[in-house]
């Protein structure tokens, strides 16, 4: 029977592979210009932003008031979506060098998804109650799913470098 450990590995595993066709065909198409995307992703990204209402994925180039919002997408494009690729290497072969990259990730990406979270639960963005709660239960996983790699990734860490509980008490 697999490990608590193992378990949370296979759901980052998870994580990480679907994140990558999100990241290329949802998550980047604010950035771009709309001549460029093919059909199919344009209907994806209209179903988002009506359907569902999320404020944030609109592409219109002329929007001032998602500039924050677009510099996270750009880093999400940049130094996120490469490193998607490596985390799913580290996973998959169980590299004892993730727990330190999955401590970065997890704690960039939570501290990035809080503003997101926040705007969407807070912000002066025209939706219900409803629709709130909808979009919010959407991102959550992005905020969830990170914390939980910086928490386990941070107490193996503390492992491996001799910080544990019986090591304090002799110090």
């Amino acid at each position: 029977m697999p490990t608590l450990r193992q378990r949370l590995d296979t759901v980052f595993l998870g994580y990480f592979i679907s994140h990558i066709p999100i990241t290329i065909a949802v998550d980047v198409l604010p950035l771009l210009p709309t001549e460029i995307i093919p059909q199919p992703l344009l209907s994806l990204n209209r179903f988002l932003t009506t359907t569902i209402g999320d404020p944030f994925m609109v592409i219109d180039r002329t929007r001032t008031d998602l500039v924050w919002f677009r510099s996270l997408l750009t880093c999400e494009l940049f130094v996120q979506l490469p490193f998607f690729f490596y985390a799913v290497w580290m996973l998959w072969t169980g590299s004892s060098r993730r727990h330190l990259w999955l401590l970065m990730y997890g704690v960039h990406v939570s501290t990035t998804m809080a503003p997101v979270l926040g705007m969407l639960m807070f912000g002066d963005i025209n939706r219900s109650c409803d629709e709130r709660m909808a979009l919010g239960a959407m991102y959550l996983p992005y905020l969830l799913i990170p914390l939980a790699m910086a928490a386990v990734s941070f107490t193996e860490c503390s492992r491996m470098l001799g910080f544990t509980a019986d090591k304090r008490k002799k110090d």
